[in-house]
């Protein structure tokens, strides 16, 4: 099983290391790219030991699998194979040196690897412009290679490839296309292989328009922008196709259009504006090293797209211009998952802070109040406790001990220590303030680095937690009093910058909470009147959805009055990412669990699965319940749309969405109050086209209390059940 596994990384590595020139790992992009290099059999065969040797030799000393498997160990040693079939005619002197070059390349990788890694720098293609001058500058001492003549003979290549349907193709090309741009821009394309000809361009082109719009566009734009470049500067347009000079322009397009940065209005605008800063490099460049006899092959594009991360990290704002946190290999991927991720989490990575107590209260004054809150401690609430009657005391309210909040437990809002503590302040009795001590007995609890929660007018001698004490959410810090500047018991509660009481609030939302036992609210705030409560999950809910890794989950489907079974496993990645994968389809969905949802973030495999069923079916549901709770969110657009629609809107799709998905879920209890026997999800997905609904989809999903999980797809009748 070892050896077995070892072969596929090895393969996957090899196979991937073509696709990795475009900055990918989609096997079907590399299979064609390979096979397009073989229009010169000698570049293809150099190339494929090249790459071969450095995937084996990264996998026999034990480096990362996955980084292997992905085909970075071996792309920059396909490239310097590649120059040498290039320059050199097949024999087994080509073979050895390519063979060796592929090990000295790795070698180069992976030191540079460790050297831009400090700096969360790729490596990019470095690795080969330096091994490739080496290799070079060792190879022309050498007298048992020979020189590639192949170039010559490009008819006797292409009728190799296509016979004499490209023979005409060919001639009809040279007869009719005429332009030095067009001609230039697919010669760059297929230089990109050491491919010199407008065949092998042609093919990379349709290929990379099949397999990413964005990346496509962005090569035009690279090389349109170069092209008007060098007729402005008066320069020999013939360069830019015929030398190692044009697909500069077109890989530093897409490296910062598309693949390192968020496909976007500004990305693109970067990608432009980039252009004539490589076209002056690549200029100086080519004069430097014409005089020790090198060519400049990829240098430009990797000095100034380096030169740019390194200077984009340095931003004090990411506005605009956002940087891929999680690369998906495609930029369509980064584009989509990124616009569902910021609309799904706006608040990613926010610290969450909780209501500060147990059971339902009401915001007696809010943010901007009528009373207090005003200026720069605008942003803060005041929390009572009401009866059924809406009246916040009993009797005649005199006494303090009359009022319902009075006395009851205040707890930490989140995890966090103890900075400030401040006790010993009579409560006041009823209508009477302390203007000396205005914030009365108060605790300051930190949560992060300029992160503070305030909790004041606490009951003189109730506080149980001292500076210095680390806390969890729910800890008890105390009970609501009536100190300080409050005329009647009520409890205070702010969110700060700094550790000291008076300090100016900050608006921050409250990360989860209930409305009015009808709305479930999340980082949002809590508004004047409105009755509130920290959310509890249900315990079946949270039992049942609470997969741990290892967990196995056998399906039986019914459709048309076929049975199938499947098998899912619940899994972790090395990140910690939790996902069901179905053994079956080999699919994926990822997914996370809080205090508040069960959610899932990422779905990768086949939309004919019933894992991808499930995921849309349970794409986010509550792990709590209240009557006539309704949960809303968005699908990303390639998650849902498929087919020519999801084809042509990829080429709008850094600039405008025309295409949505959008998910809502209703849930209902199964059985009483009392004797609760499960809740049932009735969940709708919408595909909406210019906000118009254009394709619909409907599931029920029933969990219930004895472990048995249904999912009913409406549209086909499909019945999926499983015992959990």
């Amino acid at each position: 099983m070892r050896a077995i596994n070892g072969l596929n990384t090895i393969i996957k590595g090899l196979i991937r290391s073509y696709s990795q020139i475009f900055f990918s790992s989609e096997y079907s992009l590399a299979i064609f790219l390979l096979l397009i290099t073989f229009i010169d059999f000698s570049i293809g065969i150099a190339g494929l030991v090249s790459a071969l040797v450095a995937t084996l030799t990264s996998y026999l000393i034990k480096l990362d699998r996955e980084t292997t498997a992905k085909g970075l160990y071996g792309f920059n040693a396909l490239l310097v194979g590649f120059g040498l079939g290039f320059y050199y005619d097949i024999s087994i002197t080509l073979l050895l040196l390519a063979a060796i070059a592929g090990f000295f390349t790795l070698l180069v990788n992976i030191t540079l690897q460790g050297v831009l890694g400090k700096y969360y720098l790729p490596y990019l293609s470095l690795p080969f412009v330096l091994s490739m001058w080496l290799v070079l500058s060792a190879t022309w001492q050498l007298t048992s290679t020979e020189i590639n003549q192949s170039s010559v003979y490009l008819l006797n290549r292409i009728f190799d490839v296509g016979g004499f349907n490209f023979i005409d193709i060919h001639d009809w090309w040279l007869n009719h296309v005429k332009s030095n741009f067009i001609n230039g821009y697919f010669i760059s394309l297929g230089s990109i292989f050491f491919q010199f000809n407008v065949l092998a361009g042609v093919l990379v082109a349709l290929i990379l328009m099949a397999y990413s719009r964005i990346a496509f566009s962005l090569s035009v734009i690279g090389y349109s922008v170069a092209y008007i470049a060098y007729l402005t500067f008066g320069l020999d347009l013939t360069t830019l196709g015929y030398s190692y000079i044009g697909f500069n322009f077109i890989l530093s397009a897409i490296a910062i259009g598309g693949y390192y940065y968020i496909p976007s209005t500004a990305s693109y605008w970067w990608a432009v504006a980039i252009t004539p800063v490589i076209a002056m490099v690549t200029i100086g460049l080519a004069i430097i090293f014409k005089t020790l006899g090198l060519p400049i092959l990829s240098l430009p594009f990797n000095i100034v797209v380096l030169m740019f991360i390194y200077s984009m990290r340095f931003r004090m704002s990411v506005s605009g211009l956002r940087e891929v946190m999680v690369q998906e290999g495609k930029p369509e991927l980064n584009l989509y998952s990124y616009q569902s991720f910021a609309k799904r989490f706006p608040n990613y990575g926010w610290i969450r802070i909780r209501l500060p107590f147990y059971g339902v209260w009401t915001v007696n004054q809010g943010h901007h109040g009528n009373y207090t809150h005003k200026g720069e401690w605008a942003h803060a609430w005041d929390f009572i406790v009401l009866d059924s009657d809406g009246k916040q005391f009993k009797s005649d309210g005199h006494l303090q001990t009359d009022y319902y909040c009075y006395g009851k437990n205040v707890i930490a809002p989140a995890d966090g220590e103890v900075v400030e503590v401040d006790d010993g302040v009579d409560d006041n009795p009823v209508g009477e303030i302390n203007i000396n001590k205005n914030w009365g007995n108060t605790v300051i609890i930190k949560h992060a680095a300029g992160l503070y929660s305030k909790l004041s007018h606490l009951r003189k001698g109730s506080i149980t937690v001292k500076v210095g004490d680390k806390v969890k959410f729910g800890t008890k810090v105390g009970e609501v009093g009536n100190s300080g500047r409050s005329a009647y018991p009520h409890l205070h509660f702010q969110i700060q910058a700094t550790e000291y009481i008076g300090s100016k609030t900050i608006k921050y939302p409250l990360s989860s909470y209930i409305v009015n036992d009808t709305e479930l609210k999340t980082f949002d705030y809590p508004a004047t009147d409105q009755n509130v409560c920290n959310i509890e999950s249900d315990p079946l809910l949270n039992s049942m959805l609470n997969f741990k890794p290892g967990k196995l989950i056998s399906w039986e489907v019914q459709h048309e009055n076929i049975t199938e079974n499947f098998t899912w496993e619940v899994g972790i990645t090395y990140l910690n990412k939790l996902f069901i994968k179905c053994n079956k389809t080999n699919s994926k969905a990822f997914f996370e669990l809080d205090d508040v949802y069960f959610y899932f973030t990422h779905f990768e495999g086949s939309k004919k699965s019933l894992l991808y069923k499930f995921y849309l079916a349970a794409y986010r549901i509550p792990l709590t319940y209240f009557e006539g709770i309704k949960v809303a969110d968005s699908i990303p657009a390639n998650k849902w749309f498929g087919g020519i629609a999801l084809y042509l809107h990829d080429f709008i799709a850094p600039f405008i969405q025309l295409l949505q998905a959008e998910y809502r879920v209703k849930v209902t209890r199964i059985g009483s109050e009392f004797d609760i026997e499960g809740f049932r999800f009735e969940t709708t997905v919408e595909g909406r086209f210019l906000n118009r609904t254009v394709l619909t989809e409907r599931f029920d999903l029933e969990i219930r209390a004895n472990g048995k999980v249904e999912i009913i797809q409406e549209q086909n009748n499909t019945l999926a059940k499983c015992e959990l």
